[in-house]
C-alpha cells in the first residue's frame, strides 16, 4: 500500500469516541468515585464499561506509537524530536493553565461549595493552592499528553536504533510477530508491571510514582511502533488471525466477567480496586487481543479512503484536550436535575460530543500559531489523499 493507511485514521477517531463515552459514563459507576460523581448510579452501566475499561488506553497508547512510527518515517532524527515537542508541550502547558481550569472550578463548586467566579477561582485559587487533589493545579486529563511526550524523548534513540537497516531485534520480532506468538506480546506490559509494582505500587497518573504503570503505557506505545515499522509484512497475518484474536478476546471478556466483574468481592480473582497478577494479565492479555481484533478487521474492512478522514483526525486532538472540561460541566448542570442515571448519561455523553466538536472546529479555524495550543499545525494540511502523513507507507 503506498497510499494512506486509512483504517489507522478509524482507528484512533474511534478510540477516542470510545474515551468520550467512557468519561461521560463514570460519574455514574458504582465502583469508582470520580471529579463530579452522582449519587444516582448504574450499576448496568458499570459492568459494561468493564469491558473496553481494559482495554481503551491500550489502543489509545498503540495507536499513538503507530503514529510516531509513521512521522518517523517522514522525518529527520532532530525534526521528530522538534515536533513531537512543540504538538504535544505546547497544548499541556495550555491546557494545565487555561483550559483545565473550568474543571476543577465546577468540582470545587459541586463537592466543596466554592461559590466564587470561574475568574476569581483561576487568579487567586488555581494556581497558589498546591497540587491537586489537595490542591488545585493539576494536568487531569492531559496526563496522556504529558506521558506521550516522555515516551517520545525516551523511546527517541530505541527508535533510531531499531530503525537501522539489518536489525536483529527489529528483524526478531518481525518473525515472531507472523507466528501464532504473536500473542505473547502481551506479557511484555505485565511483566514489566509486576516487576515495578513493588516499587510503584499505585497507579497515579503523576509520572513521577508511577512507574510501573507507566511502563504498561510505554508498552503498548512501544509495540504500536514495531508494528507499524513492519506494517508491510504484519498486516496480512494479523488480517489473517483477526478471528482468532475476537475468539481469545471473547473468552478472557467472558472469563473476567464470570471470575472478577460479577463475581463477590470475597470468591473474585481480582478487580480493578485490587489487581492481583491473574486479573493484571487476563486484562492485558483482552487489551492485546482487542488490539489485534480491531487492527485485523479495520484493515480489512475499513481502509476506503475518505478525505474527509483526514480533517476529523486533525480535529481529535483539539477534541480530546476540551473534552473532559465539557463533561465536568456538563455534569454540574445535569446532576441537580434530578434524572436517573441512564438518561442523565445520554444527555451529558451527547452534550460532550456536541460542543466538544463545536470546539474543535472553530479553533481549527484559528490562523497561524495560535493554533499550536490546541495541537494543530500552525497551519492547516490540505486534504489530499495523496498526502503521506500519519499512518502513510514508503
Amino acid at each position: 500500500m503506498k497510499d494512506r493507511l486509512y483504517y489507522v485514521d478509524r482507528l484512533r477517531i474511534s478510540a477516542f469516541a470510545i474515551l468520550i463515552l467512557y468519561h461521560s459514563s463514570a460519574a455514574f459507576f458504582t465502583d469508582m468515585g470520580w471529579l463530579i460523581h452522582s449519587d444516582r448510579t448504574s450499576p448496568a452501566l458499570s459492568l459494561i464499561m468493564e469491558f473496553p475499561r481494559a482495554w481503551r488506553l491500550a489502543l489509545l497508547f498503540f495507536v499513538s506509537g503507530m503514529g510516531a512510527a509513521f512521522s518517523f518515517r517522514s522525518d529527520s532524527s532532530l525534526a521528530f524530536l522538534r515536533k513531537r515537542t512543540i504538538r504535544l508541550l505546547v497544548p499541556l502547558l495550555f491546557a494545565m493553565a487555561v483550559l483545565v481550569v473550568p474543571q476543577v472550578w465546577y468540582e470545587r463548586m459541586y463537592e466543596d461549595g466554592y461559590d466564587g467566579s470561574l475568574l476569581t477561582f483561576w487568579l487567586t485559587r488555581y494556581f497558589t493552592e498546591g497540587r491537586y487533589p489537595t490542591g488545585n493545579f493539576t494536568w487531569a486529563h492531559m496526563w496522556f499528553v504529558a506521558y506521550l511526550l516522555v515516551m517520545s524523548v525516551i523511546c527517541y534513540p530505541i527508535f533510531l536504533y531499531l530503525s537501522r537497516p539489518g536489525n536483529r531485534i527489529m528483524a526478531w520480532f518481525e518473525h515472531i510477530a507472523k507466528s501464532g506468538a504473536i500473542y505473547l506480546f502481551f506479557l511484555l506490559p505485565l511483566l514489566l508491571n509486576l516487576a515495578l509494582s513493588p516499587i510503584y505500587p499505585k497507579e497515579t497518573n503523576a509520572l513521577y510514582n508511577d512507574g510501573a504503570w507507566f511502563a504498561v503505557w510505554a508498552s503498548w506505545f512501544g509495540l504500536g511502533f514495531l508494528i507499524a515499522r513492519n506494517h508491510r509484512s504484519l498486516i496480512e497475518p494479523i488480517i489473517a488471525k483477526r478471528f482468532v484474536s475476537t475468539t481469545i478476546a471473547v473468552a478472557v471478556t467472558i472469563f473476567l466477567y464470570a471470575f472478577a466483574w460479577l463475581a463477590p468481592a470475597e470468591q473474585a480473582i481480582g478487580s480493578y480496586a485490587n489487581e492481583t497478577p491473574l486479573f493484571k494479565a487476563a486484562i492485558f492479555l483482552l487489551a492485546w487481543s482487542m488490539i489485534l481484533t480491531l487492527i485485523g478487521f479495520a484493515a480489512r474492512h475499513f481502509n476506503q479512503p475518505d478525505v474527509r478522514l483526514v480533517t476529523v483526525n486533525r480535529l481529535v486532538f483539539p477534541l480530546y484536550i476540551i473534552h473532559q472540561t465539557v463533561i465536568v460541566g456538563a455534569l454540574y448542570y445535569v446532576l441537580p436535575l434530578g434524572l436517573p442515571a441512564m438518561p442523565s448519561f445520554v444527555i451529558v455523553a451527547a452534550a460532550t460530543f456536541v460542543l466538544s466538536v463545536l470546539f474543535a472546529v472553530a479553533v481549527d479555524l484559528i490562523p497561524g500559531p495560535a493554533r499550536l495550543l490546541f495541537g494543530l499545525e500552525a497551519k492547516p494540511r490540505k486534504p489530499s489523499g495523496e498526502r503521506r502523513t500519519v499512518g502513510a507507507e514508503r
